[in-house]
C-alpha cells in the first residue's frame, strides 16, 4: 500500500469580495481565475490570511518581556502561559483519567487573522497587569514596533 502524500496539489488564489462577487486579488490570481472552467463546481475553502508582520511583532514583544522579567526562561514559556491565560487551550486526558488543559496553537493554519488579533490583544492585556504590572503597553509596542520594523499598513 502506498502512502498518500499530505502536500495538496491544488493550487490557490487570492480573492476579495467586492460587491458580493469574488474577484481575484493581483494579476496571477486573475491568470488562476481565468483557468477555472464556466459552470463547474470548484471546491473552496475560505481562510483569510494571517499578518505575517503582527505575528513577527508578538514574538518580538515575548522576547522584550522575557528580558525585562524573571518570571520566564523562555520566551516559548511565556507564550504558553499567554495561551492558557488566553483560554488558547485544548483538553486532553491523562492516564488517571484527569481532563488537562494544554496550551494549544497561534500557527498560521491553526487559527485566522481575526482570531490572532483577539487574541493578541487579549496578551497585551495579561502582559501589562498580570506579567508586569504598570507596564506601559504603548512603550512597549514602540519599542517592538522599532526592533521589528514594524509598520501599521504592514498588519492590515
Amino acid at each position: 500500500m502506498s502512502k498518500a502524500s499530505n502536500k495538496s496539489k491544488s493550487q490557490w488564489i487570492l480573492v476579495r469580495k467586492v460587491e458580493g462577487q469574488l474577484v481575484p486579488h493581483a494579476p496571477y490570481d486573475e491568470a488562476m481565475f481565468e483557468r477555472i472552467p464556466e459552470n463547474v463546481p470548484v471546491r473552496v475553502q475560505f481562510a483569510q490570511p494571517r499578518s505575517g508582520p503582527r505575528h513577527r511583532l508578538y514574538r518580538v514583544i515575548l522576547r522584550i518581556v522575557v528580558a525585562n522579567t524573571d518570571k520566564f526562561s523562555t520566551e516559548d514559556a511565556l507564550h504558553k502561559t499567554l495561551l492558557v491565560g488566553c483560554g488558547v487551550v485544548e483538553p486532553v486526558i491523562s492516564p488517571d483519567a484527569e481532563i488537562i488543559m494544554c496550551p494549544s496553537s497561534t500557527a498560521f493554519d491553526a487559527m485566522p487573522e481575526d482570531e490572532f488579533k483577539a487574541y493578541f490583544d487579549q496578551a497585551m492585556e495579561i502582559i501589562t497587569s498580570i506579567i508586569i504590572p504598570g507596564l506601559d503597553l504603548d512603550e512597549l509596542m514602540n519599542e517592538a514596533r522599532a526592533e521589528s520594523n514594524y509598520r501599521l499598513e504592514e498588519a492590515a
